[in-house]
């Protein structure tokens, strides 16, 4: 068979041509495959229609054991086969071992995630020809690590050529035959300590907070030749959080912002701002829609969310799979993609212009940022400097620790790491004064908390210094030009990942008289650049406003 023929890819098709209803995010891991089908070969990948087969084709031995398809052989639907064929199926061509070691699914409540986890973690036990496997239902508390334990142990139960193969006891599953093990994991009891996991299930990740554990479990994979690291969840309600980092991690991977060859993601949401009645949207968000959660329920939870508007966060996070509380963004990735305005430009032909900078110092221990503002002909350039300190223990130890995305921008050029656990302020001298150089410098926008001493120094050098403190009688106006400018498609910022990061990070604040700024505390990440942004791009239309208002005095 064809990879393009293969389940896997018809599916994918499928979704790309608009013949399935999926989410945007889901797309692009379509269209991720299809593309990898074209080039993944000069990156020595390639796609083994009968590795994705055989796992699909595994599902098909096992039965439900709960609900109204209890003892009916398991039958995955075309979204879940392109998942596992995927994962099974990419690999490298060298060692013909698995591409996909890092995994991120994130579907609505009730679209059968437990069964549909089994089927690896079982498979893997039994067809991997890994000696000695470890499979691990992986939780912060024993309860819900069980959960996910229970269920395999029942699946196990109910087959005959499972049950012929492993033995379940109360605390574990084990597989005579390879000397393989399931088992639950969490920080209730269970040590991490000594374990190889072959298949890691992590369920339900929105409700992990120990990071402690979710890292020690994970490294302790490195001694595998191919383990899979199994995330599947609903979406949480909170962007900051460990499964908001993957889930954000995922979303980069999909855009191409991040190149990471050994992570696979499968997001089904909607658009943040979609219409919760519209049934389209219940189906991004729920693959499994009318199979293991039918529209009756759906519609029931609705009428109830429109009735009592309280229950509508829940509505949207458990039904259409949508973050809530703060992960709103202030302004959509598809907005601020729009157009050409991630598209690449020269930034010499923007050389001698007028030139506004907005400079947010903000924690010298985290991200600084310095962008340029250039009108030209009606839209506004932005050139985005963003620096990092590489931290108490190395730049390398920061980035598996906090954003793995940094390794990348650093090499692409987009991060600028200063050694040391802090900002390096003469860096950020010398970057301004590369500025002045090259650009015809107006202003350098600042707020003055934490600035005394740098502002200082540029102050020494004649830099054109303006106060720009971050509460709403300063950020409002600048803050809402901003908005108006990207929904006008007047900024472009060059596909700059950094300043997207940011941007999808802010938290608009709002008072009672419409005044608007950035909150820091409630972002769900550093927002530094998007805030010098803001800046840069207000003191530049202020100043433009200006002019054109002499202009029109001296006609």
């Amino acid at each position: 068979m064809e990879p393009i023929d293969h389940p896997v890819s018809r599916y994918a098709i499928g979704v790309v041509a608009g013949d399935i209803i999926a989410g945007d995010l889901v797309r692009m891991a379509c269209e991720r495959h299809l593309m990898d089908l074209e080039t993944g070969r000069d990156r020595g990948l390639y796609f083994d229609c009968n590795a994705a087969t055989m796992v699909t084709r595994f599902a098909s031995m096992l039965q439900h054991t709960a609900g109204p398809m209890a003892g009916k052989p398991l039958h995955l639907e075309p979204w879940q086969v392109f998942r596992h064929g995927s994962v099974f199926g990419w690999k490298h061509e060298d060692t013909g071992l698995r591409r996909f070691q890092s995994t991120y699914h994130q579907v609505g409540k009730k679209n059968g995630k437990t069964t549909d986890t089994a089927v690896p973690m079982i498979y893997t036990q039994l067809f991997d020809g890994e000696e000695a496997p470890e499979g691990y239902c992986a939780a912060t508390t024993r309860d819900q690590a069980g959960l996910l334990f229970k269920g395999i142990k029942r699946i196990i139960r109910r087959s005959p050529f499972l049950g012929a193969m492993m033995k379940v006891w109360r605390t574990s599953i084990v597989t005579p035959k390879f000397d393989g093990q399931i088992a639950c994991l969490s920080r209730e009891g269970d040590s991490s300590d000594g374990i190889n996991p072959s298949f890691l299930a992590r369920d339900e990740m929105h409700r992990w907070t120990d990071r402690e554990l979710a890292e020690t479990i994970v490294e302790s994979m490195i001694a595998r030749a191919q383990p899979i690291d199994w995330v599947i969840t609903t979406a949480g309600h909170d962007r900051g959080s460990l499964c908001g980092e993957l889930r954000g991690y995922g979303e980069s991977v999909l855009r191409g912002d991040v190149k990471d060859d050994s992570f696979f993601a499968y997001i089904a949401e909607p658009a943040a701002d979609c219409d919760p009645t519209d049934p389209r949207s219940w189906a991004m968000g729920n693959p499994n829609l009318g199979v293991s959660k039918q529209r009756g329920a759906m519609e029931k939870s609705l009428n109830r969310a429109l009735a009592i508007q309280g229950q509508m966060p829940n509505f949207r996070r458990f039904h259409l799979n949508l973050w809530t509380e703060g992960a709103e963004s202030w302004i959509a990735r598809d907005v601020w993609d729009q157009g050409l305005a991630a598209a690449p430009f020269d930034v010499e032909m923007l050389y001698g212009r007028k030139a506004w900078v907005g400079l947010d110092l903000s924690n010298k221990v985290d991200t600084t940022a310095i962008v340029v503002a250039v009108p030209v002909d009606g839209l506004i350039y932005l050139i985005a400097y963003t620096f990092l300190p590489e931290g108490p223990k190395g730049f390398i130890a920061r980035a598996q620790s906090e954003k793995r995305e940094y390794v990348g921008w650093r090499d692409d050029g987009w991060l600028e790491i200063h050694t040391g656990g802090s900002i390096d302020e003469q860096q950020l001298v010398n970057r301004l004064e590369m500025i002045r150089q090259k650009f015809d410098l107006q202003e350098v926008a600042y707020d003055p908390w934490g600035m005394k001493y740098l502002a200082q120094q540029l102050d020494k050098r004649r830099f054109p210094m303006v106060e720009h403190r971050q509460g709403y009688a300063s950020m409002s106006n600048p803050m809402k030009r901003f908005e108006e400018r990207v929904a006008q498609n007047r900024i472009r910022h060059g596909g700059n990942p950094v300043l997207a990061w940011q941007v999808g990070n802010v938290h608009r604040d709002e008072d009672a008289a419409e005044n608007v700024k950035p909150n820091k505390k409630r972002s769900s990440g550093r927002i530094d650049a998007a805030v010098a942004a803001i800046m840069a791009v207000g003191r530049a239309e202020a100043n433009e406003g200006k002019r054109k208002a002499r202009e029109i005095e001296t006609v």
